[in-house]
């Protein structure tokens, strides 16, 4: 009877301290600039890694009211933002400042939003070209010259990527310059018998609908291969894409939330990071002119070593 009294006289201390302990949790607020799946993904893969209380926020659709809602956000004090979209990460940039650390994530061209300062680090939307010029390899290891139609003014940087990572893989990239949407048909017409493959980047001009589509009917041509930059464009007939898995964004934002909250790391001293996760969007038909059924095999093979998960299109 002594050794049970002591026991429940020891749960009735702990109790309050307990309490206690989950009530001073981290709180962290994840505010969506729309209510869009892949954002929803996100905000799961985060709550499923980072060690604390996650509220969620859906912004209005203007600047002003996404301002006045930071401001609020800011007067709660929560430990960080997860600002997820380019109305939220530029909401939060501006209006909470050094006061409130900020992962921002699902903004594509995050660039040229200027989202760098104290107190703030994101998550990228691209890689850095080396997982696409190795599944490129794996599929086509012919394929020595890749070409890269950009616009000069926009993507001048990631073409000096690109070069960085194709050194490594014994492969050469081919700058193929158009200054606007109207001189992509002759920039492409004048690289026939010039490149093996086609590398997609994010590009304002080359993003364009209309250039994407001669881009994949060039490929469909010349029998190259074409690695575009998302699953759409892959079921539009590009050859593959790797793009970020929502929920693996989420996964990574969250733990280094942890290391933001808990080891106290400055956000502002981290550079931008890039997806660690990646899903694999393959076209049976386009891989299929390239080779059969062995191009699609290695395709496979290359995802199965990565541990990528495979989306198919026919």
């Amino acid at each position: 009877m002594k050794r049970y009294g002591v026991g429940l006289l020891a749960l009735v201390v702990l109790l309050p301290w307990v309490a206690g302990a989950q009530q001073e949790r981290p709180r962290v607020v994840a505010v969506k600039s729309a209510a869009l799946a892949p954002y929803s993904a996100v905000v799961a893969g985060f709550g499923a890694e980072v060690r604390a209380e996650v509220v969620e926020v859906m912004l209005e659709d203007s600047a002003s009211a996404a301002s006045r809602a930071m401001q609020r956000i800011a007067a709660q004090k929560p430990a960080l933002v997860l600002a997820l979209g380019p109305l939220a990460a530029n909401a939060a940039r501006r209006a909470l400042g050094g006061k409130v650390p900020v992962i921002f994530a699902m903004v594509p061209y995050y660039e040229k939003y200027g989202l760098d300062g104290p107190n703030l680090t994101g998550i990228a939307l691209t890689s850095d070209f080396r997982p696409e010029l190795a599944a490129l390899e794996a599929m086509a290891p012919g394929a020595k010259r890749v070409g890269i139609l950009h616009d000069p003014r926009f993507s001048s940087g990631l073409v000096v990527a690109a070069q960085s990572a194709a050194s490594g893989l014994g492969l050469s990239i081919i700058p193929l310059e158009a200054d606007g949407q109207g001189k992509a048909e002759k920039v492409l017409a004048g690289a026939k018998g010039k490149v093996d493959a086609l590398l997609m980047v994010a590009d304002k001009t080359v993003g364009n609908a209309a250039v994407v589509q001669r881009l994949i009917a060039f490929a469909t041509e010349q029998r190259l291969p074409l690695v575009a930059l998302t699953p759409s464009q892959v079921r539009e007939g590009a050859t593959l894409a790797l793009s970020p898995s929502p929920t693996a964004i989420g996964q990574q934002a969250g733990r280094l939330a942890n290391r933001i909250i808990h080891e106290k790391v400055d956000p502002g001293a981290l550079v931008v990071a890039r997806p660690e996760g990646l899903d694999l969007a393959v076209n049976l038909s386009a891989a299929g002119r390239l080779g059969g059924t062995n191009v699609v095999l290695e395709l496979l093979r290359f995802a199965a070593k990565r541990d990528f998960p495979v989306r198919v299109f026919e």
